[in-house]
This record gives structure tokens, C-alpha cells and sequence, in this order.
């Protein structure tokens, strides 16, 4: 049946069919359920939070695998189908039950010995450590995969032997040894450079080898060093030096640049978001450090002096004064607005300073005209936006404050149809997912999706998942 509505011309129906699914009030629906059981928006449906029973029903059941893995992995036991899924002839759906934290022990020990050894690697996998007896059948599995997926938990002592005499598990089972001399002096000799990384991080390392691992060839294990809290600054500023000049050969040509340039570069990204734990006791020495992760450690510290902490504020690396900021008892709006302003689009890791304050509506809708979209959109942080200042943002220039509209709990149903027609398919994506888009609209879409047949693969979901975050504070 066409449902007489003034689609726009340009609709991008696989994105369009992606949102729907996400829509709240799609998956209330029974009738607008049922037409996206076919097809490939029925895995993103399968995701919904409170769908009808009858149609977590029919996808439980689903003809395609990759739908029924999903009720698999996230389904509660209440739900009472973990014995239909464990009874699966695909792997993939015994797969994802075994990642289901709801998980009875029963079904944990049954997929524990299936026949596949995806499944078990999966059930080895688990956040909580498997039954001993479990754990053991999992540490001797004739699969490699298996059973280093199983020293995720510590290995019963009385195995650590035959788990180190195991290439597979050689160096897994590094961190949970009780480490003598012989041996440490055994595996800092390793070829195997994962097997001197993790004994690079072992707690009772001699503090003769971790000298010697501070110059391993391996960027990973010298990286492993410089973690460690009794590193030495000396050693500290060895490695960082070693690192960075590899990481500058890299940059500089990364197509004529070794794997040990590359992963020079790369050890030292990991350098700066390592957590530190042992700065937050005592983070006064570290807030004049050379090295931004410490740095940023001594800025995540509540025993920071407040004098450090605004000396941190003015920090090159915006991650130091992002966490200095949230730091702040009560923060200045002036401040956070600068800071957010200086630190721009450049978010590869953690939030922005924005995200440490509640601007009042006042600043807020200041920042609806800004001339820089990373500012616009915090406007609509605000879910009383006036719908003039709505409807100028779901026309902007910028793909991500169109996006970002697009989610805004107010957004007036008439920009939310021009944006359903965007040119940028997450635009339409996430105005597709909005709770306003009338039923009647929606059925719309769903007739024309069915009179184009079959849509393309999925899309890539919007990286920043713009449906969600910008008017969440």
C-alpha cells in the first residue's frame, strides 16, 4: 500500500532502513517490526531494547544467522530461548551466546566442549573464569587458539609448565609466573620478542634485566619498560628517545619506513593513554613530567595540588588539559569554552572540555551561530533549542552538525523530513532513528523500500554516533 507522503527525491533507503530499525518507535511497533524482519536491517531491529514478543520471537528464529546471533549474545535468560541457541546448527549463533554474560554454567560447560573451536575459544573468552574443571579442558585443548583464549584467566599453577613449554601459550602464561632468577634470565634471552613484552611487565622483574629490556630491538618491550613505576627517568628517557626517532623515520616516509618504525609510532600513542596507577598516590613529582602519559596521569589524580593542576590547564596535549579540567571541583565556563575552542576537532581519545561543564542555555544557543562547527554543535546540547535555531542547523554546511540535528529531541518534523533526503547518508540514517518521525512517514519509507526490492549491504554506522551524543549533557 503507498502511503500518499512527500518522500524527498533523494533517499538513501539502505541507510534510511538502518535508522528505522533503530527507531524507538519502530520497535514498539508490531506492524512496522514486521517489515523489517526480512533483509538486513532485521540484525539492527534484532538490537532493540523492548521489542514486542512476538517479534523477538521470529528473530530469535530467524533464517539468517547473523539476525539470531544477535538476540543470542544480548538476550537475558529470562527470555527462556539460551537452550535454543545453544541448540543452534550455526556456529556463529553458538558464538555469540557464548559471549552472553547471562550465561547459565550448564550451557558455559555444554559450549565448553562443543565440536567447534570457535565456540570454545569464545566460551575461554568469557569476562568471568570458567569452573576449574572447565578452565583446565579449556588450558589442554587440542586447538591452539583455545587455549591461549583460556589464559585470559590465571592457569592453575601445577600447569604453568606445560604452558610455557607451549609456543602457542608461552608467553600468556609469562605474567602469571612465580618468577625466579633462572628463569627470567631464560625469557629475556626469548627470540619470541611477546615473551620479553610481557615479562617486561611482570612484577618481579630484576631490576639488572629491566635495564637490558629497556634497549630490546622491540618497541613493545621497551614500551613495557617505560610503564613500569620503578623505571628509572634515565631508562624512561632512553626508551621515549628510541621511540620517537623511529616514530619520525615513520612519518616522514611510511611507505619506505621498517615494522619497527611503524610500531615505534604506535607504542607511542599507547604511551600517553596508559592509566599509570601508581602516579594517582602521589602526583606531584609526575605534573612536571617530560612525558604527556604521566602527565595526564597527574592531571587524572584527586590528590593533585590545585596549583599543579592549573598549571596543567595550559598543557600543549590537549588530553592533559581535558583531564586536568574534569579534575576541577567546579570549573570556570570561560575556561572550559576556551579550552574546547583550542582543542577543536583534534579528538582521537577521551572526550572533549566540554564535555566537564552544563552551559546554560544563554551559551549554548551563542554557540548555534559560532563560525566553527565543532562549536554548533554543542548547541544542541540544549533540548529546549527555539526551532529557528533547529531548522538553521539541520541546513548547515557541516555533514556533522546536520547529523547531530538530526537527534535532537525537538527537531521540528519538517527539517527532519529534509534531512531524511539528505546528501549524506548517516545524516539520513540518523533522521530515520529519530522517535518524531511520524509512523505515517515511516511507512512511507518502508513502502518505497519495498517497491526498490532488496536493499545494499549495510552502510558504516556513523563513527561518532551522531544520533546520540551531541545533546546527551
Amino acid at each position: 500500500m503507498d502511503h500518499d507522503i512527500p518522500l524527498p527525491e533523494l533517499l538513501h533507503l539502505p541507510y534510511a532502513l538502518y535508522g528505522l530499525a533503530l527507531n524507538p518507535a519502530t520497535q514498539a511497533d508490531p506492524q512496522l517490526c514486521e517489515s523489517l524482519l526480512d533483509g538486513r536491517p532485521a540484525g539492527r531491529l534484532a538490537r532493540g531494547g523492548a521489542l514486542p514478543e512476538e517479534i523477538a520471537a521470529r528473530l530469535a528464529a530467524h533464517g539468517d544467522p547473523e539476525v539470531r546471533a544477535v538476540p543470542a549474545e544480548r538476550e537475558g535468560a529470562d527470555g527462556g530461548r539460551h537452550e535454543l541457541f545453544a541448540a543452534d546448527p550455526d556456529a556463529e549463533v553458538r558464538i555469540a551466546l557464548a559471549q552472553n554474560p547471562e550465561l547459565s554454567p550448564e550451557l558455559t560447560a555444554r559450549l565448553g566442549a562443543d565440536t567447534d573451536p570457535a565456540v570454545r575459544e569464545a566460551v575461554a573468552r568469557r569476562e568471568e573464569a570458567p569452573a576449574e574443571d572447565l578452565h583446565r579442558a579449556l588450558l589442554a585443548d587440542p586447538e591452539p587458539k583455545v587455549r591461549v583464549a583460556a589464559c585470559r584467566h590465571r592457569p592453575p599453577a601445577d600447569l604453568h609448565g606445560a604452558l610455557l613449554a607451549d609456543p602457542a601459550t608461552r608467553h600468556h602464561v609469562v605474567p602469571f609466573l612465580d618468577l625466579d632468577p633462572e628463569t627470567a634470565g631464560q625469557l629475556a634471552a626469548d627470540p619470541d620478542d611477546r615473551v620479553r613484552e610481557q615479562l617486561a611487565g611482570h612484577p618481579c622483574l630484576p631490576a639488572e634485566l629491566r635495564a637490558v629490556l629497556a634497549r630490546d630491538a622491540d618497541p613493545g618491550v621497551r614500551g613495557k619498560v617505560f610503564e613500569r613505576a620503578d623505571a628509572t627517568p634515565q631508562e624512561q628517557a632512553v626508551i621515549f628517545e628510541s621511540l620517537t626517532a623511529g616514530a619520525l623515520r615513520y612519518a616522514e616516509d611510511p611507505r619506505d619506513s621498517s615494522d619497527e618504525d611503524f610500531l615505534c609510532e604506535a607504542m607511542l600513542t599507547c604511551l600517553d593513554l596508559m592509566p599509570y596507577p601508581w602516579v594517582e598516590p602521589d602526583p606531584l613529582p609526575y605534573a612536571d613530567s617530560p612525558f604527556a602519559g604521566l602527565r595526564c596521569a597527574a592531571a587524572r589524580s584527586t590528590a593533585l595540588p590545585a596549583e599543579a593542576r592549573t598549571r596543567l590547564l595550559a598543557d600543549e596535549n590537549p588530553r592533559v588539559r581535558f583531564l586536568a579540567l574534569a579534575g576541577l571541583a567546579e570549573v570556570d565556563l570561560t575556561v572550559a569554552e576556551e579550552l574546547d575552542r583550542r582543542q577543536g576537532g583534534m579528538v582521537k581519545h577521551g572526550g572533549r572540555p566540554a564535555d566537564c561543564v552544563t552551559f546554560p542555555p544563554e551559551t549554548l544557543r551563542r554557540f548555534a551561530t559560532d563560525p566553527d562547527p565543532w562549536m554548533r554543535v554543542l548547541a544542541l546540547r540544549d533540548p529546549d533549542l527555539p526551532d529557528e535555531m533547529l531548522e538553521r542547523l539541520a541546513a548547515d554546511q557541516e555533514e556533522s552538525v546536520r547529523c547531530a540535528t538530526a537527534g535532537h529531541p525537538r527537531v521540528p518534523v519538517a527539517a527532519l523530513l529534509r534531512l531524511l533526503g539528505d546528501t549524506d547518508e548517516e545524516v539520513v540514517e540518523a533522521a530515520a532513528a529519530s522517535p518524531l518521525l511520524p509512523v505515517e512517514v515511516m511507512r512511507a519509507v518502508l513502502d518505497r523500500a519495498d517497491a526498490a526490492g532488496d536493499p545494499p549491504p549495510a552502510p558504516v554506522p556513523c563513527e561518532g554516533d551522531c544520533r546520540q551524543g551531541a545533546f546527551a549533557k
